[in-house]
């Protein structure tokens, strides 16, 4: 096994969608054109709705699961920080490497 494989693993999963929820002030541009604004435990999309017969904005959640493979692109404050990128016959959401990195998890053992 290559041991680079593990440290250039920079594919975007769900984990890290909720990560920047955490951290705030990350959105996602999806594929309709739509905004999603990331959240700890989903995200929200902003829509003109009709509540009693008068048209408001209305903020619906989304799971992530759901609308993951309409991300195009991740941002957060001015700064892209994931797109998705042409692997062979698929499309990969893959992060650019500025703007977030992932945090490895202590693997166990004595310090």
């Amino acid at each position: 096994m290559n041991k680079f494989e593990d440290l250039a693993n920079n594919e975007v999963c769900i984990r890290d969608l909720k990560q920047l929820g955490r951290e705030g002030g990350a959105s996602a541009y999806l594929d309709s054109g739509e905004i999603m604004l990331l959240k700890p435990k989903y995200g929200t999309i902003s829509r003109k709705g009709y509540v009693a017969g008068q048209p408001i904005n209305v903020a619906l959640k989304v799971e992530y699961r759901d609308v993951f493979s309409a991300i195009r692109t991740i941002e957060r404050n001015g700064i892209l920080i994931a797109r998705r990128c042409r692997f062979g016959v698929t499309q990969i959401l893959r992060l650019t490497g500025s703007g977030y990195h992932r945090t490895r998890k202590a693997t166990g053992g004595k310090r």
